[in-house]
């Protein structure tokens, strides 16, 4: 009996076939790999813009109680009082210890009725959270809110006059006439 008589082959159909396969399998990797990788760099924006939040709790009710009326003012309509704080004015204030390379924001606090709202721009040069209130940070999905990094696009040119985002993001609209913090206050 000849040993090789038993011995299995492939036809070239079945060796493409396998190789299409294989490219399928690899291909589905790849964007399930992309995708997660995407979403968690849009989490750790999210997890970073509440940490900021809470950076910026802290940093109003600092300057609430030496009354800052430089930096905490009234809005055009009477109705409420806001601040702006950049995210270099809270490094810069020692609110936050970590150095943010290459990122920019801003944070919009207004207090009406002893309520307080807080909001958010933020950006790492790559994702953007784009003026939303701190209670919708959370539920906010990529491209619901998490967009893709274009400096043309990113907030509103808030250090001379700031505007609450809108009631869709959470907040009033209300608008504010001051600077925003961004140096140090000795």
């Amino acid at each position: 009996m000849d040993k090789y008589k038993d011995k299995i082959t492939f036809s070239k159909l079945e060796i493409l076939c396998m190789i299409v396969l294989i490219v399928l399998f690899v291909t589905g990797g790849i964007f399930i790999v992309s995708l997660a990788t995407q979403n968690q760099k849009a989490l750790n924006l999210k997890n970073e813009a509440n940490s900021l939040i809470e950076a910026s709790k802290i940093a109003y009710n600092h300057y609430s109680l030496l009354n800052n009326t430089e930096y905490i003012v009234t809005s055009n309509d009477g109705e409420s009082k806001g601040m702006c704080i950049t995210l270099e004015g809270l490094v810069n204030n020692d609110f936050t210890t970590k150095t943010y390379d290459n990122w920019d924001g801003y944070i919009v606090i207004e207090e009406k009725d002893n309520n307080l709202l807080y909001s958010i721009w933020l950006t790492n040069q790559e994702y953007v959270i784009d003026g939303y209130e701190s209670s919708k940070i959370d539920s906010l999905k990529f491209n619901k809110g998490i967009t893709k990094y274009s400096d043309e696009k990113f907030a509103y040119n808030v250090r001379k006059e700031f505007t609450s985002p809108s009631s869709d993001k959470g907040g009033t609209g209300k608008e504010y006439s001051t600077k925003c913090l961004s140096e140090k206050i000795e």
